[in-house]
């Protein structure tokens, strides 16, 4: 019998120690490994999917079974099979209309993944466009922005496709939402865009100017086509902003900006007056007379009016010398439930309104009411955490709760506050003790601790 000079090898080993010599383990077949990630251990199973994903288009085999996972009840399942699916190149294919209906998942990484693998499989406009379209339109709001926003992350690599999606009719609307979103970096997609400032529907031709405005100096070049749209009735107040933001007003546009500003449309006008402060920063007076009618327009009956009020009074950062005295006799003057729209605005701008609130707070009368903002936005407002604890020392109950309550609603973000909440809470004689116990509740256990030790002294 004639052996092979390998055997011949392993045997020599084998009878000079006396004992088998380990060999290297076999690497599983993709079969295998198909097997391995449909059941057992969820560790185990994402091992196998991530060996899948390794081995790249030579496991195509495996996406009949990477889609099935697509419905897994694990989200991280889910996620490893998107991204598995991803390196499979056009060999995953066949996975695009259950990828795309993925895209509303719940979980953000399996969205993120979700758009990468499309991407990367490149199943091409003709199959795309249609199943966003058809995904965008049956979705509810919510779900809407989770798919919108997935695909903006993409970033550049997301555009050339959404420059298809442009000629298609029942998604151009929903690809200017996402340039607008993208930004500067989707800048190829201007002549499209451009294109649709001509369309003959009205929500067509306002995004597509608010998208263009998102993409900054590399749209000036299209100012002209911008400011055609100051005649239209639908697109107007879009058209103005984008004008502001681009920062040049054609002398024939300019005329036009000004007369909406004194004119009836609030909305238009509220945008008009922004735009002009915006372009003339130097114009004390048209600083004055804009922060008037904004701060006016915070406690309008029109929450578009009221939130759009809000963003141009954080957007112009106008000189507190200017805002403060205005802001305060506002407040000072309204109604409970004119005073509440005016703060709702502010804080629906979210954590871009917080620098421009953190100099507010320092005007003694605004207080309470800024702190309340400050607590709605929430942690993102936690940049203010060290002027609210300053607050805690107050003499006015009032300043003390709202800074107090705002502090909690932060939550662990603001525990640089712990030691002056406790503080407060020792000198609580005044005041009702319980805002601060939230307070520092909302920080942790251990402040809790703290609160709860010193209560029992």
């Amino acid at each position: 019998m004639r052996f092979s000079t390998k055997f011949a090898a392993i045997l020599v080993c084998v009878c000079a120690f006396g004992k088998p010599v380990a060999l290297p383990a076999a690497e599983p077949t993709v079969a295998e490994l198909i097997k391995a990630a449909q059941s057992g251990p969820e560790a185990a199973r994402i091992k196998a999917i991530d060996q899948i994903a390794a081995v790249g288009g030579k496991g195509a085999e495996a996406v009949p079974a990477l889609i099935q996972l697509l419905s897994d009840g694990s989200a991280t399942v889910r996620a490893h099979a998107t991204y598995a699916l991803g390196k499979q190149g056009e060999a995953g294919k066949p996975a695009a209309a259950a990828l795309a209906a993925l895209a509303k998942d719940e979980d953000e990484t399996v969205r993120r993944q979700v758009i990468q693998a499309l991407i990367a499989i490149r199943p091409g406009p003709a199959v795309m466009v249609p199943l966003f379209t058809r995904l965008l339109e049956e979705s509810d709001p919510a779900v809407q922005g989770r798919i919108l926003h997935a695909i903006a992350q993409a970033g550049p690599v997301a555009v050339p496709g959404l420059i298809e999606a442009l000629k298609n009719e029942k998604a151009d609307y929903w690809a200017c939402l996402i340039l607008r979103e993208i930004g500067p970096e989707g800048k190829d997609a201007i002549p499209a865009l451009v294109a649709k400032l001509k369309d003959s529907r009205p929500e067509v031709r306002r995004e597509a100017a608010l998208a263009l405005g998102a993409m900054g100096p590399a749209a000036s070049s299209t100012i002209p086509q911008i400011a055609a749209l100051l005649d239209d009735a639908h697109a107007a107040s879009a058209a103005t902003m984008v004008l502001g933001q681009l920062g040049k007003l054609p002398a024939d546009a300019e005329t036009k900006v000004r007369a909406n500003a004194k004119g009836n449309q609030k909305l238009l006008s509220t945008v008009s007056l922004w735009t002009l402060a915006r372009m003339y920063p130097e114009d004390k007076a048209l600083a004055r007379e804009t922060a008037e009618q904004l701060v006016a327009r915070l406690s309008d009956q029109d929450p578009f009016v009221r939130v759009s009020a809000a963003r141009a009074l954080s957007a112009l950062k106008l000189p507190p010398e200017i805002t403060l005295p205005i802001m305060e006799k506002a407040l000072a003057n309204a109604d409970e439930t004119t005073a509440q729209h005016a703060l709702e605005a502010v804080a629906a701008l979210g954590a871009t309104a917080v620098p421009r609130l953190i100099e507010v707070l320092k005007h003694e009368k605004l207080r309470p009411q800024i702190a309340y903002i400050l607590g709605q936005i929430g942690p993102p407002a936690a940049p203010a955490a060290g002027e609210l604890a300053k607050m805690l020392a107050s003499k006015d109950s009032r300043s003390i709760t709202e800074a107090a309550i705002a502090l909690g609603k932060m939550g662990p973000a603001a525990s640089g506050s712990v030691p002056a909440l406790v503080t407060a809470l020792k000198q609580a004689d005044g005041h009702d003790p319980h805002a601060i116990m939230f307070a520092l509740g909302k920080m942790g256990p251990a402040a809790m601790a703290v609160s709860l030790i010193w209560r029992k002294c």
